[in-house]
């Protein structure tokens, strides 16, 4: 079966959450299940693609790029189809849209256990931390006068 990479589709939603769960990347629904790949899809679609065998999604990968920065948010790939090309296929399709649209670097937000994987890639560590507030009332409430 030969690999197509395309935009992701509603349909798609419920197996990518099946496929980000099996990898332990399903840390909150609001923020990484079905009705946040909808709200995804609907601001920026053009940057959420999956990898699909035959008829059946294997990967996804989506990111962002603001006119400045281009940003990997995550890319998972089903468990049974890792070890294969599919995430550098879809690492590749993505760049390759974030190039087209102006991009000169990209970066990715990564778990500790992908790291080399990334630097096998030539993405570079840096000594930046990542912090996350779940509810966004808590940082309205905390920064109301």
């Amino acid at each position: 079966m030969k690999l197509k990479i395309r935009k992701a589709e509603p349909a798609d939603f419920e197996r990518l959450e099946g496929i980000l769960s099996q990898n332990e990347m399903l840390n909150s629904e609001e923020i990484d299940g079905k009705e946040a790949m909808k709200r995804v899809y609907e601001q920026m679609g053009k940057y959420f693609l999956v990898a699909e065998l035959g008829n059946c999604v294997v990967g996804m990968i989506r990111g962002c790029y603001d006119g400045s920065r281009a940003l990997i948010h995550q890319m998972a790939v089903d468990k049974k189809y890792q070890k294969q090309g599919i995430g550098k296929k879809l690492m590749r399709e993505l760049a390759s849209k974030l190039k087209s649209d102006g991009a000169k670097s990209l970066s990715v937000t990564s778990a500790e256990k992908s790291r080399e994987y990334y630097r096998n890639l030539r993405f570079s560590d840096l000594p930046i931390t990542l912090m996350v507030c779940f509810d966004i009332n808590e940082v309205i409430e905390k920064t109301n006068p």
